[in-house]
């Protein structure tokens, strides 16, 4: 870096500059996933029943006119309003938020820990076409460890 001058409050780092109070994590560290739930089509209701929760699935997402409902789940596949949901198989990488129920086993849910990450911003970088990018090649490289 030449001699430019720092300003207040802020600190140079080996990405760049920043405020003083960020610290620089790795993504694994504060994020990860969890898959969702597969559900046979026997045991999805097309009304809502006792203890129900609306199933998101990609056909959900594309036409929410088409709602299921599901009884059978545990709190992990459970997802509200506040979370992201990514796609995990066809348009890979899609970001879903705004929904509420069981999310199928086509999306991953992406959590986060809230106190080091803003969720605006890490739906913005989530989006990035440099990080689609790098999630496509982390999942070819997956498919060929098989």
């Amino acid at each position: 870096m030449s001699n430019i001058e720092m300003p207040k409050g802020y600190k140079q780092t080996e990405l760049g500059i920043i405020p003083e109070d960020w610290t620089l994590e790795r993504f694994e560290d504060i994020c990860w996933v969890n898959q969702g739930l597969q559900i046979a089509i026997e045991k999805r209701f097309k009304r809502e029943v006792s203890n129900s929760k609306k199933y998101i699935t990609i056909q959900y997402i594309n036409n929410s006119k088409e709602v299921e409902y599901i009884q059978d789940y545990q709190n992990s596949v459970v997802c509200n309003k506040e979370d992201l949901l990514m796609t995990r198989t066809g348009n890979t990488g899609f970001l879903v938020t705004n929904v509420s129920g069981v999310f199928h086993n086509n999306f991953f849910k992406i959590n986060y820990n809230k106190e080091k990450l803003d969720r605006l911003y890490l739906i913005y970088f989530m989006n990035k076409k440099k990080f689609k990018k790098l999630l496509l090649e982390k999942q070819e490289q997956a498919q060929f460890q098989i």
